[in-house]
C-alpha cells in the first residue's frame, strides 16, 4: 500500500479544474494503492499499472448527461474488479 500518491501538482491541477468525474477516479485509484497518470486534452485518461499491465480509464473533460459520473465510477470499479485491482 502506497502512503502518499507521486502525481504531479500540475497533472492534478489541470485535471481537477472542474471535473468531479477525475476526482472520483483518482480517489477510487489511490485509496486501492495505485499512483494514477493523467494525460489527454478533449478526453482526459487517467492510467495506471497493475501486475505488469497498463490500464486506461478514459474520462470526458464536459459530461454530457446526468449519469456521466455514475457510469465512470462503475467503469473504474469494474476495472478494478476485474483484473486492475490489487496491487
Amino acid at each position: 500500500m502506497f502512503s502518499k500518491v507521486d502525481v504531479p501538482k500540475k497533472q492534478v491541477r489541470r485535471a481537477l479544474r472542474g471535473n468531479e468525474l477525475v476526482a472520483d477516479a483518482i480517489g477510487m485509484l489511490t485509496a486501492a494503492g495505485f499512483i494514477p497518470t493523467i494525460g489527454g486534452r478533449k478526453h482526459l485518461k487517467i492510467s495506471w499499472l497493475a501486475h505488469g499491465r497498463r490500464y486506461t480509464l478514459v474520462v470526458p473533460v464536459s459530461p454530457g448527461d446526468r449519469r456521466a459520473r455514475l457510469n465512470s465510477r462503475s467503469t473504474l470499479r469494474r476495472l478494478l474488479r476485474t483484473g486492475g485491482g490489487a496491487p
